[in-house]
């Protein structure tokens, strides 16, 4: 997999088919949202759950094999390799910008699942349309049990996948770790959610905004990201 990320791209003459593929979908899966939102907007219920359905599943999908082939982009937080500018360019505007792209990935990953976990439980189909019910969406206490053993068994069979198969690195062990982490703090967060808004057709308007806004953030470091290894600071071979 690391090989055919890593042959010669599309787009730019320094860039990888990994780093182009990834940069393009980016785009794609942003303006699908950005559709998907639309359609949600006018009260095209279903559509916007078909469309949004697709495109959460197909870029989780490719973002979590890319980044894992990738080691979620640690090793190029372990060394200058890929970036051909300025060592003070690196530490103090590439670093950031790259730390905040992968945490925003991870979070975004995240959200991914939640909305789409979260939306089916909010809504209902009448006459053959998705429609958000205005009504209280509490989750009881086994169930709540029962993902966050999930997740621990996920995390317990990912680190061993990552220790006795691919012999990855410490940071990257840490940085899945961190992953697991964070969804389980976010199915934690569901709550202290449930308490903040308690209505299920409210509650999925107001974090599907704060997902798109994410979506947005993605596309504008990785657009940074990519220009700065692959256009501005290309490495010299």
């Amino acid at each position: 997999m690391k090989e055919f990320l890593a042959k010669p791209g599309f787009m730019t003459d320094a860039g990888t088919l990994g780093a182009d593929l990834s940069y393009l979908l980016a785009v794609i899966f942003t303006f699908l949202f950005l559709i998907s939102w639309g359609l949600a907007k006018k009260g095209l219920g279903t559509k916007h759950h078909k469309l949004i359905f697709v495109s959460m599943i197909s870029m989780a999908l490719y973002f979590c094999g890319y980044y894992y082939a990738r080691q979620l982009g640690v090793l190029a937080l372990e060394g200058k390799e890929g970036f051909g500018g300025p060592q003070s360019v690196y530490n103090n505007v590439f670093v950031p910008i790259l730390t905040i792209h992968l945490i925003l990935v991870t979070f975004g990953l995240i959200m991914a699942g939640y909305m789409i976990v979260q939306g089916f439980r909010a809504s209902r189909r009448e006459n053959g349309d998705y429609v958000l019910l205005d009504q209280v969406l509490k989750v009881s206490s086994g169930p709540f049990n029962r993902v966050l053993l999930i997740i621990l068994g996920l995390w317990a069979a990912n680190q061993a996948l990552l220790i006795f198969v691919r012999h990855a690195s410490t940071a990257a062990s840490l940085a899945w770790g961190l992953i697991f982490a964070s969804i389980a703090g976010v199915v934690s967060l569901e709550k202290l959610i449930e308490r903040w808004l308690p209505n299920g057709a409210r509650r999925h308007r107001i974090l599907g905004r704060g997902t798109m806004i994410v979506y947005a953030l993605i596309l504008v470091t990785s657009t940074l990201t990519y220009l700065m290894l692959y256009v501005i600071y290309p490495a010299k071979h």
